[in-house]
């Protein structure tokens, strides 16, 4: 992940139901025995009697739910054999479900180098790092995991959503968790902690959740409901909570602004500009009001009017790209082409795969007459697009599409 910064915390929260076991790293050795990934015909040669031995043994054992038995024989096994990815995998769910992550990362780490485009081996490494406290790591192996493909295992691709979400609030790319988290409101799979996920996003609170006071956390859950209705479609329901809320928790950080998103959402535009104008009265540095405000605006053709906002955003957080994103398209809006290049050029350095800063520097380049230039930047656009969509074909029924200004956006 771009810029992700040091966490020394994070909130541990656990998914209901059928998700939580996973979650927690209590998920039952036949449930990751009935989700095991299809393994190469190499490691199932059985050519030694010992080991053929040994293996019932240790499968007898894992099957009785003896746990530390089935390691102990597991760990000789592929100390025997150890390129067979089988007994890496069985050690380390049995690993994670005895809550030692270490060494389950260690077992994942194995069966991954055996079998690297096995995206569920990829999604057990990411989640034994997250419990670890190696976020950055996590982040990436479960983002690695859902790009190859986790087999139709969709416990497993509920819970890596969710951690995903979870840690990219922590980085505070919060447009980004939500996107994610609004999956489970299109699937109707609503639980506290989703909710409190959701919340946190929709309010841009990346403290973890337990470090909160109870009213703080009362209102998280709250806010999550009502985002939650919104991806459900219930509009009217939505808008009534959020109305509420409003009402309730008005000129706390970030409730407006929040207030002003799902107005947007409900295509009221205008109502909602009064709202981050609201936020950024109470914090004039609120870089996302800025953003929000001056995309806005720019989408109504006042290039001057946005200009002032977006360059305070690029001040306020001269690392977020969004800002420089805007910057550049204001500045094509008044036609200072050279300006504009320069903006989306430093936008492309601070987060070089987002594809639309990509659209429009091409477009950009097109302007001052460089061919060259234009047609690298619609190459690059165009290989981000195609690595987008590989992405979405898994995550299409899991989560909700975002469109380019939309992935864009303020963080």
């Amino acid at each position: 992940m771009r810029n992700f910064p040091c966490l020394l915390l994070v909130f541990q929260v656990a998914l209901p139901g059928s998700l939580s076991a996973l979650a927690e790293g209590q998920v039952s050795p036949r449930a990751s025995q009935k989700n095991s990934p299809s393994l190469s015909n190499a490691s199932r040669k059985t050519d030694m009697p010992t080991f053929e031995t040994l293996k019932a043994m240790a499968n007898a054992a894992r099957e009785a739910d003896e746990v530390p038995e089935a390691i102990r024989l597991y760990t000789e096994l592929v100390g025997i054999r150890p390129n067979w990815t089988e007994g890496w995998w069985y050690l380390g769910t049995l690993y994670y479900e005895k809550d030692q992550y270490t060494d389950g990362a260690r077992a994942f780490q194995r069966f991954v180098t055996l079998e690297p485009k096995n995206g569920q081996g990829w999604a057990m490494l990411g989640l034994c790092k997250y419990q670890t406290k190696d976020y950055v790591t996590s982040l990436e192996h479960l983002g690695k995991g859902r790009e190859l493909g986790l087999a139709g295992n969709e416990e497993l691709a509920r819970v890596v959503r969710y951690h995903q979400a979870v840690l990219l609030t922590l980085g505070r790319q919060f447009e980004a968790a939500q996107a994610l988290l609004n999956g489970f409101a299109v699937e109707h799979r609503e639980s506290d902690s989703v909710l409190d996920a959701l919340g946190m996003a929709v309010l841009r609170i990346s403290d973890p959740l337990e470090k909160l006071n109870s009213l703080q956390q009362e209102m998280i859950r709250q806010f999550g409901k009502a985002a939650f209705l919104a991806g459900e479609r219930k509009a009217s329901e939505s808008r009534k909570l959020y109305d509420e809320l409003e009402e309730h928790y008005r000129n706390r950080p970030n409730v407006a602004y929040a207030y002003g998103v799902s107005l947007l959402a409900e295509k009221e535009p205008e109502r909602a500009m009064t709202y981050f104008k609201e936020e950024l009265k109470r914090n004039p540095n609120h870089v996302a009001s800025m953003l929000q405000i001056a995309l806005q605006t720019m989408s109504s053709g006042k290039f001057e009017e946005a200009l002032p906002y977006a360059k305070k955003a690029s001040t306020v957080d001269p690392e977020n790209f969004a800002a420089y994103y805007a910057l550049g398209r204001i500045y094509l809006g008044l036609n200072d082409v050279p300006s504009a290049i320069t903006m989306l050029v430093r936008a492309s350095k601070v987060a070089p795969d987002v594809p639309g800063v990509y659209f429009v520097l091409a477009s950009a380049y097109t302007r001052a007459k460089k061919p060259a230039e234009a047609a690298r930047a619609r190459a690059e656009f165009a290989r981000l697009e195609a690595l987008d969509k590989e992405r979405r074909g898994e995550a299409t029924a899991e989560d909700t599409k975002s469109d380019a200004l939309e992935k864009s956006g303020p963080r």
